[in-house]
C-alpha cells in the first residue's frame, strides 16, 4: 500500500512539473531549452522528454533556428545578441 502511495505522489509531482513547464512557455511566448532548464534547475536532458510530450500534444512547437521568426532583428545567424546559439532549441507556445 505504501509503495502505491509513493508512486502516485511521484506521478503527481511529475505532472505538476510538466504543467509548470507548459505554463512557463505560455508566459514567455518562446524560450530556448537552456533557459527552461535553468529556470527549473534541471538538466536539459531531463526537460527534453517533458517538452516532447507537449510538442506531440500540439501545445508547443519547436522553432527551427533558420526561421526568420527566431530573432526580431533577423540576424540570428550572425549577431546572437539575444543569447540564442546555433545549438539552441527554441520552444514556442502555439
Amino acid at each position: 500500500m505504501e509503495t502505491k502511495r509513493i508512486a502516485l505522489t511521484a506521478a503527481y509531482k511529475l505532472f505538476m512539473l510538466m504543467t509548470a513547464i507548459r505554463d512557463y512557455i505560455k508566459l514567455q511566448g518562446r524560450v530556448d531549452l537552456r533557459h527552461i532548464a535553468n529556470h527549473f534547475c534541471l538538466p536539459e536532458s531531463a526537460i527534453t522528454p517533458m517538452l516532447n510530450f507537449w510538442v506531440k500534444k500540439g501545445i508547443i512547437t519547436i522553432i527551427p533556428l533558420d526561421s526568420q521568426s527566431t530573432c526580431q532583428s533577423k540576424l540570428c545567424s550572425s549577431c546572437l545578441s539575444c543569447n540564442v546559439t546555433k545549438q539552441s532549441t527554441i520552444y514556442a507556445w502555439v
